[in-house]
């Protein structure tokens, strides 16, 4: 008995809700479009407060001066950090931030250890021949999948990088195509760029690739005691702790995501209570009728409040799906010239973004349907609002 009272108050909702097939499109679209704007807010406010994910699970470690990032580490630092127990392998990083014919062509460029970088970088491959062949070659420099195909180049090409602020103009040699890695990048050797600013044997930093996960904290300790109480204190973390000292660059980004997020989703909200509210205020009398047929008050509310969920989830499917579906697709991960962040919807995302619709949902029907349900029937049935 229950079972074809439910499909009767199901059959009954499906019909209320398209009496009106144009309102019903219209506020669908109108929830879609906001809820896609705000899910992207949220994808980017989240990666922006935890730029990788799983990242605790990535065994590198970034160990720069202790002071600020600005400031540079001595070159005989590498072969004393390599020394660390747990420590497999070390290269040294040093931005350039020069870039390619024009200044719109800017990308991450950076002098690295040819010898290690790939160790280090264990989520990067390249094929072996390439890989001799920029080892081999001081002038060589290897490039992301992404930038290769983005500046249509190939191996072989001659690439010169200008604009760099060490004002020098380097010219390199592509000799490989690396991918699974940061595939927007451009690296070429420490010792070229070196030898280029008359070898004051600096480094940016090292990036460090530790035995396993669980002891990198301890590795981070032992190498910033080791240079304790010297000109050049080292400071060691996680690589998602160094990109958020990037981030905080910004400035307080998350906060204006948050107030504008915040005025989309009552904008949504409005657009939601305005439409159920002119829907059942339409209906006030039908639901006077439908009372005085023995229908409950349990029955109109969730009638009204059911027409407010389908619509919005509906809506919402779209709008966070299809912002997920781009997300994925197109794979963002620059926010800045050396501010990286993974801006793929995450779980928590789509958790929130979906438990938001059901909210508003929630919020938009629930006062109108009440008041619709608990009205007395005679006044309801006199009403002509």
């Amino acid at each position: 008995m229950w079972d074809k009272e439910y499909l009767k108050m199901w059959r009954l909702l499906l019909k209320n809700l398209f009496r009106n097939k144009r309102r019903t499109l219209l506020t669908a679209s109108s929830v879609a479009v906001s809820l896609f704007l705000l899910s992207w807010l949220a994808i980017v406010y989240t990666a922006l407060g935890a730029p990788l994910q799983n990242a605790d699970t990535i065994p590198i470690l970034m160990v720069r001066r202790a002071t600020g990032i600005v400031f540079p580490l001595p070159a005989r630092y590498r072969e004393r950090i390599k020394a660390v127990p747990g420590v497999v392998a070390c290269s040294s990083w040093s931005w350039f931030g020069g870039y390619w014919v024009a200044e719109t062509n800017q990308f991450a460029s950076f002098a690295v250890d040819a010898d290690s970088v790939f160790d280090v970088q264990g989520a990067s491959s390249i094929p072996p021949g390439q890989l001799e062949a920029f080892k081999r070659e001081r002038t060589a420099a290897v490039a992301g999948r992404r930038l290769v195909e983005k500046f249509h180049w190939k191996i072989g090409d001659r690439i010169t990088l200008l604009g760099s602020p060490y004002g020098v103009t380097p010219e390199f040699t592509l000799r490989g195509i690396f991918t699974g890695g940061p595939d927007d990048q451009f690296w070429f050797h420490w010792e070229y760029l070196n030898e280029a600013l008359g070898r004051p044997n600096i480094a940016g930093l090292y990036m460090i690739r530790v035995a396993r996960p669980e002891i990198a904290a301890q590795v981070g300790k032992a190498i910033d005691e080791m240079f304790r109480n010297t000109d050049s204190e080292t400071k060691t973390e996680s690589i998602s702790a160094f990109l958020l000292n990037f981030i905080a660059m910004l400035g307080n980004v998350r906060g204006i995501i948050v107030a504008i997020g915040s005025a989309v989703g009552f904008a949504v909200l409005l657009i939601v209570a305005n439409t159920m509210a002119m829907s059942i205020r339409e209906r006030v009398s039908e639901a006077a009728v439908m009372r005085s047929l023995g229908f409950r008050t349990g029955h109109i509310l969730g009638l009204f409040v059911g027409e407010s969920l389908l619509v919005t989830l509906a809506g919402a499917l779209v709008g966070v799906g299809g912002a997920k579906l781009l997300a994925d697709a197109v794979a963002l991960s620059q926010v800045g010239q050396f501010i990286f962040a993974d801006m793929r919807m995450r779980p928590e995302t789509l958790a929130f973004c979906s438990a938001l619709a059901l909210l508003i949902a929630l919020l938009a029907s629930s006062w109108p349907a009440y008041r619709a349900a608990r009205v007395n029937i005679a006044e309801a049935l006199r009403y002509t609002g």
